[in-house]
């Protein structure tokens, strides 16, 4: 049994129910935050409510809750679920009028929703490396909110599948912006590079902790533009999101990132995320 929190209370997830009216159903006017839980202890939550904040300004989508009463639910909705490592999904839309319109009436009561999934690849040393393939990027040109307008992602996700890769790389016009669920630095002659936010990228929380941690071990790391020529010539390669921690990706379009292998500046940042990880747990 799945405990949810909507709108107010706590569900079991399989009795949870919005309106097919819901503006986040007919529209994706909606965003979302998704957050791993360590042992019960959610990582990074001020950085997430952070972002939150943002984007739901960015939409002018206005909530009754306080910041430490979403922190609270979530909280709440981690502790009523048995699984130790979580991820904890939050959409909040704009919520559910009576007839279909693009324009929203301004007293609509968003909708909060609030779910709990197990965690099952928790970060480690052990985690294989993937492969990517390299597609151009096709999305709208506000990909900084993270909205539930995912079509794109999704179309992006079932390619490289269908292309046996685990995840897909898009570039703007010859630059690198992001994965298709991911955020990704690459590392030549031991600098370590990223795109700027600027390049229409989600600013990801995890790829937030991973530069903290680069600076925090004494190595360089730039954002800047990223070509696909310097992609193909980098000593490695890596992704990140919340979900998955950070992986290094050893092949592109079926060509060889490196040697191939696990790099070396990858093992110096994974064992120092690790330690975050470690450090968050109560």
């Amino acid at each position: 049994m799945s405990i949810c929190y909507l709108n107010g209370n706590f569900v079991e997830l399989s009795k949870a129910s919005i309106s097919p009216l819901d503006r986040g159903f007919l529209f994706g006017d909606s965003v979302y935050e998704v957050l791993a839980a360590y042992e019960k202890n959610l990582f990074r939550l001020d950085d997430h409510m952070e972002r939150l904040k943002k984007n739901l300004q960015s939409l002018s989508i206005n909530i009754a809750l306080e910041n430490s009463e979403i922190k609270s639910i979530l909280q709440k909705v981690c502790e009523k679920n048995s699984e130790k490592n979580q991820i904890i999904y939050l959409q909040i839309s704009r919520g559910a009028e009576a007839i279909r319109n693009h324009i929203p009436i301004k007293e609509t009561q968003p909708t909060i929703f609030i779910c709990s999934f197990e965690l099952k690849n928790v970060p480690s040393e052990k985690n294989d490396p993937i492969t990517a393939v390299l597609n151009p990027d096709i999305r709208w040109k506000k990909s900084s909110i993270k909205s539930n307008s995912l079509l794109a992602n999704v179309l992006y996700k079932m390619h490289a599948n269908d292309e046996g890769y685990d995840e897909l790389l898009m570039s703007d016009d010859g630059f690198l912006t992001e994965g298709a669920v991911s955020n990704l630095f690459c590392v030549k002659e031991k600098k370590i590079f990223t795109p700027p936010l600027e390049s229409n990228i989600l600013p990801g929380v995890t790829r937030k902790v991973i530069i903290e941690i680069i600076k925090d071990i004494n190595l360089s790391c730039e954002e800047v533009k990223i070509d696909e020529e310097f992609l193909f010539n980098s000593d490695e390669l890596w992704i990140t999101n919340t979900t998955k921690g950070i992986l290094p990706v050893i092949k592109v379009n079926n060509k060889k990132i490196g040697n191939g292998a696990k790099g070396e500046i990858y093992r110096l940042v994974m064992k120092a995320f690790l330690r975050k990880i470690e450090d968050s747990i109560i």
